[in-house]
């Protein structure tokens, strides 16, 4: 499954909510020795055995997925899948601010999905989806952009309602952020649509641009119930996953609450038949998720992890799973919430900017796992696509070593009037501290938050631990009551977009709320340039602005691991490749 244009927030927990598990599992049963699998020097695309040592376990190729993909005459017809899942609601509602994140997404794909337009790995090529649109255009008419999509005519709603132009511009209509009654996620591009018409007839849509947006084609990815423009009903999505009424994938919801979502397969659906005969979530934290797993409770780890030592050595001794991991399509990052205490002040944001060494976290997490890769630099394009740049402030991206991290955090404290009193630098009386929230209960999110903690103290800032339940993530997060915490942005095909859902000024997922109007006009821009590399030049250079309120802190990408048992088909970590949720299941051969 792939999120193509909208990106989505993770927590970094250890449960299977954390798209880069930056905190993981305890360990036990097994331990990093030579005595598993041999090492190979190739990861196949089915994976690595678990039980390979973890200082030999093979590094991903660039570009290249490893779900184990088959076709679907090589996939059999019928079994269950369960899969861990780190929170299950409240907030249904994929496309607002709250329920916009990574395990939300897991669930609406199976039942509301979000691959209208398919893309391969690397984003390079996109096509719609023909069990939704069986052709899209773009034209330039009377000056402006216009798209068109013809339209599946069997797409049905699970109440019987069709998806026509209507569920098109419902969509647009709760997305483009004119109406305070509508919370959501992102606007772009959204925000850039003049209307959404019928065209020759229902299934005809005609999409008028008031401003240009390339690839103008992937503007929709999802399809909204018409019935979800009503305010009432919107806001109806708490503890409702609507799949009866406003459902329209391969699978329904045949029982859900906060601790497990089940599916069947929808008698609705139009499209190829789903694999499976269920497919099961259960809401799980850390250690649970991991035992869970060795003891068959559940087939596969979740939502891609980091794949630290303390999360693989649980399976060093299982014979019958496989390792798969690719280059990570997210980052972690750290953000800074700049109504909070000390960390108004710039100077403090940019001095806890520059102590931090990432290289030591990034040990943290990969410590006896073979893993390499540079710190990343950019929120929006990962360090493996075309175009990056490292666009951080020199002032933190020249810093070489540990040493010169502490010592010009320092000197960014002693020259904006912060004078060191003990261990802490403090000014007007007030000693420079503020929290670190964490989510999860493992040893690499303590030991994380820790060298976090540790950096801050030897550059003269009080940091103190606020840990919560890997369940309260999103809430938390939204919430806004912490000061600094560290969570992931899952990195999307269309990520030269999604510069005004991150650091726009007045974005409801700006959780800094640090910016200005210049940069979303500078942000707003880059959507408009129709050559992808000029594009993302644009992008690099706006994001170079943002990134110097010191207030969004890129800290690693790592890689992208799941561990599933053998023969699990078309599931596991793939770039941004869309894989359809129909297609899951388990091989033939």
């Amino acid at each position: 499954m792939s999120n193509l244009s909208r990106r989505s927030f993770v927590g970094l927990s250890g449960s299977a909510a954390a798209i880069l598990g930056l905190g993981l599992v305890g360990c036990g049963g097994g331990s990093n020795s030579s005595d598993g699998a041999k090492a190979v020097s190739a990861e196949p695309q089915n994976g690595t055995p678990a039980n390979t040592p973890l200082d030999k376990l093979p590094l991903p190729e660039k570009g290249k997925v490893y779900n184990n993909p088959q076709k679907r005459d090589n996939v059999k017809d019928g079994g269950t899948l369960v899969l861990p899942s780190g929170e299950i609601g409240p907030a249904w509602n994929y496309l607002s601010v709250d329920g916009n994140t990574q395990e939300m997404h897991n669930l609406w794909d199976f039942y509301m999905p979000t691959y209208i337009f398919l893309t391969d790995a690397t984003a390079s090529k996109f096509e719609p989806n023909p069990d939704f649109i069986t052709e899209a255009t773009t034209e330039m008419k009377d000056g402006k952009q216009v798209v068109h999509y013809k339209l599946n005519d069997k797409a049905r709603f699970n109440d019987g309602t069709p998806i026509d132009y209507r569920a098109y511009k419902a969509v647009w209509t709760v997305m483009n952020g004119t109406d305070e009654h509508y919370t959501p996620a992102a606007t772009d591009g959204y925000d850039r649509i003049e209307s959404v018409e019928r065209g020759d007839t229902d299934y005809d849509v005609v999409i008028t641009m008031k401003d240009p947006v390339y690839p103008a084609e992937l503007l929709f990815t999802y399809v909204l119930h018409p019935d979800a423009t009503d305010y009432d009903k919107y806001n109806s999505f708490n503890n409702n996953p609507h799949s009866d009424d406003w459902g329209y994938g391969p699978y329904k919801i045949e029982s859900f609450d906060t601790t497990q979502c089940k599916f069947v397969p929808n008698p609705n659906w139009w499209g190829d038949k789903p694999k499976l005969d269920s497919v099961t979530f259960k809401q799980m934290d850390s250690q649970a998720l991991f035992n869970a797993f060795k003891n068959g409770e559940i087939d596969a780890t979740g939502t891609a992890q980091s794949g630290s030592k303390e999360m693989l050595s649980n399976f060093l001794d299982m014979k019958d799973a496989e390792v798969r991991r690719s280059d990570s399509a997210s980052v972690a990052n750290i953000e800074l919430n700049s109504t909070r205490g000390a960390l108004k002040d710039k100077a403090v944001r940019k001095a806890f900017t520059q102590c931090l060494y990432m290289p030591t976290i990034l040990s943290v997490v990969y410590q006896g796992v073979n893993w390499k890769e540079e710190t990343p630099g950019s929120l929006l394009t990962p360090i493996w696509a075309d175009g990056y740049e490292n666009c951080m402030p020199s002032d933190v991206s020249d810093l070489k070593d540990a040493a010169s991290h502490t010592a010009a955090a320092k000197k960014t404290l002693e020259k904006a009037g912060y004078k060191l009193k003990g261990d802490y630098y403090e000014k007007d009386g007030k000693t420079v501290s503020f929290s670190f929230t964490t989510f999860g209960d493992s040893n690499t999110v303590k030991n994380r938050a820790a060298a976090v903690i540790k950096m801050a103290k030897d550059a003269g800032m009080k940091v103190s631990e606020d840990n919560h339940p890997a369940s309260e993530f999103s809430d938390v997060l939204t919430g806004g009551n912490w000061d600094a915490t560290l969570f992931g942005w899952v990195s999307t095909a269309t990520s030269s977009w999604n510069g005004p859902q991150i650091y726009g000024k007045d974005s409801a997922s700006n959780f800094t709320h640090l910016g200005s109007k210049e940069l979303d006009e500078e942000l707003g821009k880059v959507i408009e340039i129709e050559d992808h590399d000029e594009q993302i030049k644009a992008l690099n250079k706006a994001e170079k602005k943002a990134l110097e309120s010191y207030g969004f802190i890129p800290v690693y990408a790592g890689a992208d691991v799941v561990v599933t048992k053998k023969g699990l088909a078309n599931y596991g970590p793939a770039l941004y490749q869309s894989v359809r949720s129909e297609d899951i299941g388990w091989q033939k051969k």
